[in-house]
């Protein structure tokens, strides 16, 4: 009887490493190691601890209610809010920024850099931007804001704190951006928290926010003229390309024309239908490939992934994810190939060459072909704007295609520079 043989003041447990479960990913349920919390309570007196993907209060008082915890700790969730306390107190669970399990935090750690969280930029910068920083403006602007993805919606969010009226259009049905692509992937659904909670913000702070509304050129002076701005802030993204183009060699893909090239968030979002067998193009070694290629062997497909790489989803790693990526394949049966790139495409034939050994060639057949390489940057409507001398700006991924973190961090940037 360990009690017996020394003080123990109570028992914290956490379940096991770094490489998996101690940062739980998003499909993981809250609260998950509750099991293990009330199997300690039930042999020992002393108070138990409990961690594992705990975001919503409710959940903390259903199980200290429940009595297979004594107190809850919290460690990715302070960094999303970390104000989530005082918010629970308050009542006021809707308001609170949910930690997604992206883990951009301990990615940020592992190689050196200071705790960032995916889209709270508050966050090692609290004293400028933190609680009680957002200063009211004297005179109010009205902003119109392009684009309702993560960068869109946080300077709405900022912007229509301080005071501002914003009014924001997006040309989708859904509010989101790549946030609401990125949760289509299997198992990712969470990650699209990030766009509702943005959302939710932005309109409780006094922004508008209208769907269904495409901004182009030729309406764009209409536009203007009927609400007449002060400021325009072009968030409107990126659009991944179908011709393949990456940064091995700066060009589309010799052939991609010939074949049925798609891009993997029409295969995720229905507007396409992929036809197998399916070869999957990954340069970008993120969560995407894999998940997408596994959705495609879901659905009964044979699926090839291909990659230049010397493995898949390098970047997973990091964020702590690449064991449940890599398992998502070998269940579903997905074929691997790394170390390979397209020499051309030939229609429903992708030639693959061997980048150690160019002279090997190989050959795979492929009905459809699913793109999941660059990106191109949307902000035609910027160029026109700053050519009729508006006052106008470029955010997130319309200046760069990038991550979620940086979108998030311009908006929130420039929403607190509005005078």
């Amino acid at each position: 009887d360990i009690e017996a043989q020394a003080e123990i003041d109570y028992v914290n447990l956490s379940a096991g490493v770094h490489h998996s479960y101690i940062h739980t990913p998003m499909t993981y349920e809250p609260g998950w190691e509750r099991g293990y919390t009330k199997a300690v309570k039930e042999v020992s007196a002393k108070p138990v601890l409990l961690v594992g993907r705990i975001t919503n209060p409710e959940i903390a008082e259903a199980i200290l209610a429940a009595g297979e915890a004594d107190a809850i700790l919290l460690a990715r969730q302070l960094f999303a809010d970390a104000e989530w306390a005082r918010k629970a107190r308050e009542g006021r669970s809707e308001d609170i920024r949910r930690c997604v399990a992206a883990n951009y935090c301990w990615r940020n750690v592992i190689a050196g850099h200071r705790v960032q969280c995916v889209y709270n930029p508050e966050v090692g910068r609290e004293r400028r931007w933190g609680a009680g920083t957002l200063v009211p403006v004297a005179e109010p602007k009205k902003a119109l804001v392009i684009g309702a993805g993560p960068a869109g919606l946080e300077y709405a969010r900022v912007a229509a704190a301080r005071g501002h009226e914003v009014l924001v259009l997006e040309q989708e049905a859904e509010v989101g951006g790549h946030v609401r692509l990125h949760a289509l992937l299997p198992g990712r659904a969470e990650y699209g928290q990030i766009a509702r909670w943005l959302a939710r913000q932005a309109t409780g702070n006094g922004a508008v926010i209208r769907t269904g509304e495409q901004v182009g050129e030729s309406s764009l002076e209409e536009l203007l003229a009927a609400e007449r701005p002060d400021h325009v802030v072009v968030a409107t993204g990126s659009r991944y390309r179908r011709d393949g183009w990456q940064g091995q060699t700066a060009a589309p893909l010799p052939g991609w024309e010939t074949g049925n090239c798609v891009t993997w968030d029409e295969v995720a979002t229905g507007a396409v239908t992929a036809t197998g067998p399916v070869v999957v193009l990954d340069d970008l070694q993120d969560a995407t490939g894999p998940l997408i290629a596994a959705k495609l062997a879901e659905d009964g497909m044979s699926v090839s992934m291909v990659t230049r790489w010397p493995m898949i989803g390098m970047e997973t790693i990091p964020e702590v994810y690449y064991l449940w990526v890599r398992q998502k394949l070998y269940e579903t049966g997905v074929s691997v190939v790394p170390d390979h790139f397209v020499q051309r495409i030939d229609g429903a034939r992708v030639e693959l060459l061997n980048v150690y050994a160019p002279d090997r060639v190989q050959t795979l057949d492929a009905e459809t072909i699913v793109m999941v390489t660059g990106r191109r940057s949307e902000n035609a409507l910027y160029h026109v704007l700053r050519g009729q001398g508006a006052s106008v700006e470029m955010l997130g991924d319309a200046v760069a295609p990038r991550g979620t973190y940086e979108a998030v961090y311009e908006g929130h940037r420039q929403a607190r520079k509005l005078r």
